[in-house]
């Protein structure tokens, strides 16, 4: 995991699929298809999927929901469905560019399924970043695409839904990139104005 990912405490959740929940996020730098430079200080990415609750195992309560051997999250007749929780952020306003990387049946339809990611409870804007077809194997399609909230204002923890529309959808990489928004340089004048007016009213009240 990159060095810079210490704030992201959550984990990934699924409809009965309980993967880190409560541990920090375990990440390798996978390799990705499409054209993306990271913009934020705060980067988290998951290019395997592994259960590493101490103790635990992977809890399946929705029918046919498996984590498959290389590492992806994976359902043939039911919809994907998890929450990824960035936590400690703190008070602020950011954006924030979720990277995600699916392969398996992914026709025109399946596709729409990248568009239904919210961040707490708000959609963003979907662009796809590559979409290219499998020769051998199973099939389909590797896409990667990319969700993203500008201007979030957020009083600590972010959280990113995804339900897929469709099942057969195979939960590949996924990577977080929120990078806060400065406030603008009149804003900042006029607080610092504010409290350095305080400080010299203070200091008035002291010599009286």
């Amino acid at each position: 995991m990159n060095n810079r990912t210490s704030l992201f405490t959550g984990g990934l959740l699924g409809l009965g699929l309980l993967l880190a929940a409560g541990q920090p996020a375990h990440a390798v730098q996978a390799v990705w298809d499409g054209a993306y430079t990271q913009v934020g200080p705060h980067y988290a990415e998951w290019n395997a999927f592994n259960d590493n609750i101490p103790g635990g195992n992977i809890q399946d309560n929705t029918p046919d929901v498996s984590h498959i051997g290389g590492g992806n999250i994976y359902s043939p007749s039911s919809p994907t469905a998890f929450t990824l929780t960035a936590g400690n952020l703190g008070s602020g306003t950011s954006n924030v560019f979720l990277r995600v990387a699916t392969v398996g049946a992914f026709d025109t339809t399946l596709n729409q399924s990248l568009t239904g990611f919210t961040l707490n409870g708000v959609s963003g804007a979907y662009s796809q970043l590559f979409n290219e077809t499998i020769t051998g194997g199973f099939g389909g399609n590797e896409v990667e695409g990319l969700v993203s909230w500008l201007g979030v204002t957020h009083t600590g923890s972010l959280n990113i839904a995804f339900h897929a529309i469709g099942s057969s959808v195979s939960l590949d990489q996924l990577s977080l990139d929120v990078a806060p928004v400065p406030l603008p340089a009149a804003v900042y004048l006029m607080g610092s104005g504010l409290a350095g007016i305080a400080a010299m009213a203070r200091r008035r009240q002291r010599a009286v």
